[in-house]
């Protein structure tokens, strides 16, 4: 049996980290002993609620690390972050390395400290993931990155289990759009509450719900408050599920800055819900103007698409027909557990 470590520098949970849970609970248990190693903070409700188990770091350091290492004994160290896969580079005599860049991070392309330091390790990767084309082709350093060594996976979901899980929370929800994500940067919720003052003016008693929280939570709330809009928007914070509210509502809106493939448009897939968001490089691929949403960087033509699909019937089922067709192709879960298979033999 082969012991795999997940290795994340934090303590939080989004998107690199959801895709470690689902990675742990898809691979095969008979096959794979794998753990969740990081610091337990704020992702501890998450990883219990996922039944995921955990190896609890104090403080993220090479010591601390070491200390996992040497107790777990891992054959593959599944490193998620720029951080992580640095530190998980010092043990690449003891364990396969596997770095997963899960996003098309700012600070990857332009000549930072880390970028420098990450440079420097990736001699010592076995392979390398990237969430996206845009992701490793922007990389300040990837002319120095041998071409058998990286990989480009598109992150995907278990559509089953979000269908289940939405079914099992009882409350009745009924929203026109859902943002769901981190409020903070790079994900730009002031723009949010921008368009959506722009949607009101046309589209008077829109609702929306906001599903997540973050260190931009109160400038946003003062937004709410300075532009009227407290009777159109409801902030649920965190939500361990929120799949009942994505799925009662009719559009998903996304507005970062960057993102590589970013988990809750394949939530939002996975239910049935058209997408409608900045141009990220990430989900130029995955929407495909016109098919299963539409991308925009300009405020007033994102609140014109979203009220058109809102006011139009024949639209929403349109992009609906779309999505279901294209959900077993984008959230193909069996078929991304046998690649990271193959990258951990």
């Amino acid at each position: 049996m082969k012991k795999i470590l997940h290795l994340i520098s934090n303590d939080k949970f989004s998107g690199a980290e959801n895709v470690a849970c689902q990675i742990i609970n898809n691979m095969n248990k008979e096959e794979y002993q794998s753990v969740y190693c990081a610091p337990i903070g704020d992702n501890k409700k998450q990883l219990d609620d996922r039944n995921v188990k955990y190896l609890k770091l104090d403080k993220f350091n090479y010591f601390n690390v070491k200390k996992a290492v040497e107790e777990f004994k891992p054959d593959v160290i599944h490193a998620h972050d720029i951080k992580a896969s640095i530190i998980a580079s010092l043990f690449y005599k003891k364990s396969k390395i596997i770095s997963h860049i899960h996003g098309n991070h700012e600070n990857m392309r332009r000549f930072t400290l880390k970028t420098f330091l990450y440079n420097l390790t990736t001699k010592k990767y076995d392979k390398i993931i990237w969430v996206s084309d845009s992701a490793k082709d922007s990389y300040y350093f990837n002319k120095n990155i041998q071409g058998n060594k990286s990989i480009v996976l598109y992150n995907t979901i278990s559509a089953e289990d979000i269908i289940r899980k939405a079914k099992e929370d009882p409350n009745n929800y009924e929203f026109d759009v859902i943002y769901l994500g981190r409020i903070a940067y790079p994900k730009d919720p002031l723009r949010l509450i921008e368009i959506i003052n722009i949607m009101k003016q046309k589209y008077d008693n829109i609702k929306v719900a906001m599903v997540g929280d973050g260190q931009d939570r109160k400038i946003v709330e003062e937004k709410i408050r300075e532009l009227g809009l407290e009777e159109n928007i409801v902030l649920f914070g965190n939500m361990l599920n929120p799949y009942k509210v994505l799925k009662s509502s009719k559009v998903m809106i996304l507005t970062s800055i960057y993102e590589g493939t970013p988990m809750c448009v394949l939530e939002a897939i996975a239910c049935n819900v058209p997408v409608v968001s900045t141009r990220v490089d990430g989900l130029i691929k995955i929407i495909k103007q016109g098919e299963l949403g539409y991308l925009s960087n300009d405020n007033e033509e994102l609140a014109e698409k979203i009220v058109y699909i809102l006011e139009n019937e024949k639209e929403r089922k349109r992009l609906s027909k779309n999505i279901e067709k294209a959900n077993k192709d984008i959230n193909n879960m069996e078929k991304y557990i046998m690649i990271i298979s193959e990258i951990y033999s």
